[in-house]
């Protein structure tokens, strides 16, 4: 009996070890059956934990993803992109650049990678917590992103400005040119469209144009006062007027720098050129009054003269001696006015006409005259000869008088 029974015990645990077994082997089975057909599953479906950038893409089948990765597209899209543009920033959203995600690619690109999976890597990412986070890829309308961008060129193109003078408001001022900037639409075009992806989309685009750099003069900009002017009366109905309006635009906006001397006949000279009317033997009618405002204007300036020749008349114009003549011949021989800027600061003259007044005004820096001011006087001697001195003043104080010249008439 004691045999019997110890036979079933081990009949019992044979029968046992062999159910266990059996149970292991179905359930290996059975999951090596689930793994073939849950992998299998995903050659139409996205593989867990997969990602487009931030969004959560896995367990679609490839239809419905495509449709799922157009919805996100607007979103996508409302992202923005900043412009650098000729040094400023502009801006805009992917999508009024024209760009829109490109969803068959996209999936084509998942398809792709899933597919070049064996089905033991297969098997180790359904079971692992690691993402797979795929790429943006675009497509755009070049149409849009052409228009766009011809759009924008409209606002960004600058034209060259150099440096210039502004007197539209009676004083004058330097105003700083403008360099020139041309947006190249077709190379720009062609790097926003390499440039944008998954990496950059949120980065600074580097526009392509062409600029021009603009000539300026800094010691232009220290011009800021009329340090000294001038003027004198004419008939504005006579043909004469026309010969001073002449002279008058041809000095106007003439600039001297420190230390040149200024011709009066390198700038308004001959006397014969356009705009001039003459109507005696020698050609300069008319121009020697603006010689003479010109010649009273750098007085009154406590500039240097250099040349300055009287008529042999004395003018109605300024008081005897205040008188500075200019003539031209067909020879080539001409009468000239000249004086030297002795600031340390370029001067700008300012010359026109108002109904029957002509004025001649230099501008230059607020220091120029060096808190100085001047002014002329005129004493007759004899019938026909006057001397001119310069009063120097320093803070209402006269501090010099010296002779500018003595001058003779020849004719009453």
């Amino acid at each position: 009996m004691v045999r019997d029974s110890s036979l079933e015990k081990k009949k019992f645990k044979l029968v046992l070890l062999i159910i266990l077994l059996s149970g292991i082997i179905i359930l290996y089975f059975g999951m090596i059956v689930y793994s073939f057909f849950r992998v299998n599953r995903y050659n139409d479906y996205v593989l867990p934990n997969s990602y487009l950038q931030s969004y959560k893409i896995d367990d679609y089948n490839f239809d419905e993803l495509e449709n799922k990765i157009q919805k996100l597209s607007n979103d996508v899209m409302m992202q923005k992109v900043v412009l650098v543009c000729n040094g400023k920033e502009y801006e805009y959203s992917l999508s009024e650049l024209g760009f829109s995600l490109d969803s068959a690619e996209i999936v084509n690109n998942i398809k792709k990678y899933q597919k070049s999976l064996n089905y033991n890597q297969k098997i180790s990412l359904l079971y692992s917590d690691s993402r797979k986070v795929y790429a943006y890829k675009f497509k755009y309308d070049e149409g849009v992103l052409k228009n766009f961008l011809n759009n924008l060129k409209v606002q960004v193109d600058l034209p060259l400005v150099n440096g210039h003078f502004d007197v539209s408001d009676g004083s004058v001022r330097y105003i700083e040119g403008i360099d020139s900037f041309s947006l190249n639409v077709d190379e720009s075009l062609v790097s926003i469209v390499s440039l944008v992806n998954e990496d950059n989309i949120n980065s600074k685009f580097e526009l392509i144009g062409s600029s021009e750099k603009a000539v300026n003069n800094d010691s232009y900009k220290s011009i800021d006062t009329k340090v000294s002017s001038f003027s004198t009366e004419f008939n504005p109905w006579i043909s004469r007027a026309t010969n001073l309006k002449t002279g008058l635009s041809y000095i106007n906006g003439v600039i001297i720098e420190p230390g040149e001397v200024f011709s009066f006949y390198k700038y308004a000279g001959p006397y014969n050129k356009k705009g001039y009317v003459f109507y005696y033997e020698f050609v300069g009618n008319g121009v020697c009054q603006i010689a003479t405002t010109t010649y009273n204007t750098a007085l009154l300036g406590g500039l240097e003269i250099v040349k300055r020749y009287p008529h042999a008349k004395k003018s109605v114009y300024v008081p005897g001696g205040l008188d500075a003549t200019v003539a031209s011949y067909s020879s080539g021989w001409n009468v000239d006015f000249q004086f030297r800027n002795t600031y340390q600061y370029p001067i700008y003259i300012s010359a026109y006409a108002i109904g029957g007044t002509a004025y001649v005004e230099f501008w230059s820096n607020s220091n120029a005259k060096e808190g100085k001011t001047y002014e002329t006087q005129s004493v007759q001697i004899g019938n026909r000869g006057y001397t001119t001195y310069l009063l120097t003043y320093k803070d209402g104080v006269e501090v010099d008088r010296s002779k500018i010249a003595t001058t003779w008439y020849t004719e009453d």
